[in-house]
């Protein structure tokens, strides 16, 4: 099974809470054909596991595939996971607990299926194809509707005990803070995320604050696209301008005390966020963690965009499902 795998196609998914993203994926790391849907996350598992499905027809037709001949399935997902049980155990942005979604797509796709953090996917991609090449330590952050990250030091991804390392965006940011969608107090993810970020835009909406976002997006019933905010900075709208720079500045000042603890040889941003605002995004998060960090690079940046775009996850997840099937022949 291992060396079909990795000699055949594979299907790499990127489930995020906005999006999924699935391709069809040779050998070679080239991407044969894309299909990407929104992401049902509030109507659970099985409504999400329905999406994956149609958007892998759109893939395979693209890429004038068939479904048999796919050899495996790599799935980067939100978290916590049981990975070894291909299980969501839970996610902030999703409505889903305890889901084991690597058998039902096994079920549906007949073929093996390798389940791995989303955002842990998207930086091995980047380490492995993109702005992390070569690098023996690195940090990823990659910012969307959630907050996710990933850590690899010395040339190797660290997982933890559990499967669950590098959850940045649910380090506590401010002490007595709202709750999370996890549970939890004050976490990063509230205040550097798209789901933060909506809950500042409904709380001014509803003191009447006045925005051009508010003529694309009506509030928390619909989703909170990337690209309206991307308009709204480019048109110098006040209140998305200042909201994303409080963002950049929690996110940045946490990045800067994880450069401390860890001395990565860089950061890699992605993420949808990132991806729509580019260069302005990057460096007020630059800005930021330059105040917290203690040993800055004498030349250079640490903090680097992603190179794979959109595309970062779904190799990711093909990448990694490999790797998992080759050590296991």
């Amino acid at each position: 099974m291992a060396s079909k795998a990795n000699d055949g196609l594979v299907l790499g998914v990127d489930l995020g809470g906005t999006k999924t993203l699935v391709a069809v994926i040779d050998p070679n790391n080239q991407i044969l054909g894309r299909g990407k849907l929104s992401t049902p996350a509030r109507q659970g598992g099985d409504a999400i596991v329905e999406v994956i499905i149609q958007a892998a027809e759109i893939a395979l037709a693209e890429a004038g595939k068939c479904l048999e001949e796919i050899s495996l399935v790599g799935i980067g997902s939100p978290g916590p996971l049981d990975v070894k049980a291909g299980v969501i155990l839970f996610s902030a942005n999703m409505d889903v607990v305890n889901y084991p979604l690597a058998a039902r797509l096994h079920d549906r796709l007949k073929a093996p299926v390798v389940l791995r953090n989303d955002v842990r996917a998207g930086c091995y991609a980047e380490w492995k194809l993109g702005a992390g090449q070569g690098m023996e330590n690195l940090i990823g952050a990659f910012v969307g509707t959630g907050l996710g990250g990933c850590v690899i030091l010395n040339g190797q991804v660290i997982e933890g005990k559990n499967g669950n390392a590098g959850e940045i965006g649910h380090i506590k940011a401010k002490p007595n803070g709202r709750q999370c969608g996890c549970g939890l107090y004050g976490c990063l993810e509230l205040y550097a995320s798209k789901s933060g970020l909506m809950k500042r835009f409904e709380k001014a909406k509803k003191n009447g604050v006045t925005s051009l976002l508010f003529s694309m997006w009506n509030g928390s019933n619909q989703k909170l696209k990337s690209r309206y905010l991307a308009e709204c900075y480019a048109a110098g709208d006040r209140l998305v301008i200042e909201e994303l720079q409080r963002a950049a500045e929690y996110l940045g000042g946490s990045l800067g005390g994880l450069v401390n603890l860890l001395d990565p040889g860089a950061v890699i941003l992605g993420g949808g966020l990132s991806l729509a605002l580019g260069e302005p995004w990057l460096n007020w998060v630059r800005e930021a963690a330059k105040q917290h960090i203690l040993v800055f690079p004498a030349e250079g940046e640490i903090i680097l965009p992603a190179a794979l775009g959109d595309d970062a996850g779904v190799l990711g997840a093909a990448l990694l499902a490999r790797e998992v099937t080759r050590l296991a022949d």
